[in-house]
């Protein structure tokens, strides 16, 4: 079963959440944090109501178990974190993603009001870091006309991610869960066309900030490394967008990934690497930052 991304679609996802579990998960982000000289901000979106058929493998009896195990509905929804991170080092900022605006419809669209909260204009963002170009990932790049939200930022994407989005025959082949995906995407290109930098592969970005590619998800799908002395934060977009399900589950992938196969091949490498360096993670879907531990064939959030 595939997931209509239309406001009447998210809408109706929306009404299964009841208000118990709103407040189970709906608790705000955690503060900011340090790594070296670098201050992170998650900034908390919305919640999306990811239903078990959103991950097809988890729609059997160990999917069911995880979410009772979790405290939700057998069935769910499981109500998933949309995050974005501000990043700042003295006078710099730059905004890693930046939620889905308006596209998605309401519940959405509180990353402008948490820069707000942050004491951060929208015209001091001089840098906006895109881990891939998902309405829930870009959709905040628009005012509600479709115009560029930041006025003087500059878009940073992997070059195959804007090939990909741009390219006509990919979109009319793309599967049907991925095709309003496009509208979103090519708006965005368009909305900052004079003012978008592209990366190919490992990259920096800016001093201590390294572009990591992690595709599958899309092909340009794209992590960020924050590096400043011994100390590192991975932020990986979308390598996990329920930590309840794809954590014990690492193979169980998404009906929004282009490449499910080089996904979970993706996943796993970057799950084992954080694992083994010990790296501090976080992501786009998680509600929190942790460390990645080993447990028998899957990993978890520590």
């Amino acid at each position: 079963m595939s997931f209509d991304l239309s406001r009447r679609g998210l809408l109706a996802a929306s009404a299964l959440l009841p208000l118990g579990l709103r407040s189970t998960k709906a608790a705000p982000v955690a503060g900011s944090y340090k790594v070296g000289t670098f201050t992170v901000t998650p900034l908390r979106d919305g919640l999306f109501p990811l239903e078990l058929s959103m991950i097809p493998a988890a729609e059997g009896q160990a999917g069911q178990d995880l979410l009772r195990e979790a405290g939700l509905p057998t069935k769910g929804p499981s109500p998933e974190p949309v995050n974005a991170f501000l990043i700042r080092r003295g006078e710099r900022h730059w905004l890693l993603d930046a939620g889905c605006g308006t596209v998605l419809g309401p519940g959405f669209n509180r990353v402008t009001a948490a820069l707000a909260a942050e004491g951060v204009r929208l015209d001091q963002v001089e840098t906006i870091l895109l881990s891939h170009l998902h309405a829930d990932h870009a959709g905040g790049l628009l005012t509600p006309s479709r115009l560029a939200r930041f006025a003087n930022a500059e878009l940073v994407l992997q070059e195959r991610e804007v090939a990909y989005w741009s390219d006509a025959g990919t979109q009319a082949s793309a599967p049907a869960a991925l095709s309003p995906m496009f509208d979103t995407a090519q708006a965005v290109l368009a909305a900052y066309a004079d003012r978008i930098r592209r990366v190919s592969g490992e990259a920096e970005l800016a001093p201590g900030i390294r572009a990591l590619p992690l595709p599958g998800h899309t092909p340009g799908h794209m992590g960020v490394l924050i590096a400043d002395g011994s100390e590192r934060l991975l932020i990986w977009g979308d390598i996990v967008h329920s930590q309840i399900l794809q954590m014990p589950h690492p193979d169980w992938t998404v009906i929004w990934d282009t490449d499910p196969a080089e996904a979970i091949t993706t996943r796993r490498h970057i799950l084992d690497r954080a694992a083994t360096e010990g790296l501090s993670v976080t992501g786009m879907h998680l509600a929190s930052r942790g460390r990645i531990k080993r447990t028998g064939a899957g990993y978890a959030l520590i």
